[in-house]
């Protein structure tokens, strides 16, 4: 018989600030980001007033030009984070438990995503939670053809898988916590790892990256947290109600 087709998670958070500046910024039209549009639309703006073309010069082109670095700064600042905000809260009790191969845990995954040498951040990608037989874990994500306001669409070069791996001994933190996209909250999981990294010449930067797995419930997280357990040593599990961490 053949395998069952593969139904990724249907879970698009609420639209917020955060969400509506992450699709801005990924939306393409005319193959160019939809918030660049807005900073050419506002430099434009600010011209026409500052000619005198329309009344209010300085007035008018002051809020442009400060609409503008308000949207550059915002952006920046939830860039930082993948649009993403982690409350870190006490780790539960867990049991080890190692998944089969053929389990599949049902994530929306956050941070740097890779396939065929091509590295991308994404937030909030439906996917799912896998372990292997070698003790790899794997997240594949998928990157779905969408449009925003029927006149945009994703870059068709980042549709389909995405992926994040990483063995247990990469593994440099992991905590429990809720994450925030927007107005969406869900438990979560942040896994801070090494990777490695190619860059000019054949070289390799070895850095860290975090990435999110929102769950859709709490035994799914502990399904999570438990096979994790298996293989990951003590030390990099980070208990919120013994240390305060904060995000």
């Amino acid at each position: 018989m053949p395998s069952p087709r593969t139904i990724f998670p249907e879970d698009p958070p609420l639209p917020a600030l955060p969400t509506l500046l992450y699709n801005l910024s990924h939306y393409c039209l005319g193959g160019v980001q939809l918030v660049k549009w807005i900073y050419w639309v506002l430099l434009f703006c600010a011209a026409i007033w500052a000619l005198g073309l329309l009344p209010g010069q300085w007035w008018g082109m002051g809020a442009c030009l400060l609409l503008l670095v308000a949207l550059m700064l915002t952006l920046l600042a939830l860039r930082r984070h993948d649009f993403v905000t982690f409350d870190p809260l006490p780790l539960p009790d867990r049991t080890a438990q190692r998944l089969t191969p053929k389990q599949k845990i049902p994530v929306h995954a956050t941070g740097l995503f890779a396939v065929e040498n091509k590295h991308r951040r994404y937030t909030w990608l439906p996917g799912f939670y896998r372990t292997f037989a070698t003790r790899e874990r794997a997240l594949l994500c998928q990157v779905q053809d969408r449009n925003f306001w029927h006149i945009s669409h994703w870059p068709e070069a980042d549709i389909g898988l995405w992926y994040v791996f990483f063995m247990p001994e990469a593994v440099q933190q992991i905590r429990w916590g809720q994450l925030r996209f927007g107005r969406t909250i869900r438990p979560a999981i942040a896994i801070t790892y090494q990777i490695s990294q190619p860059r000019r010449k054949g070289r390799a930067d070895l850095n860290q990256e975090t990435v999110y797995l929102a769950v859709q419930n709490l035994e799914e997280g502990h399904l999570i947290l438990a096979d994790l357990h298996q293989d990951v040593p003590a030390h990099v599990w980070i208990d919120a109600a013994s240390t305060g961490a904060a995000q």
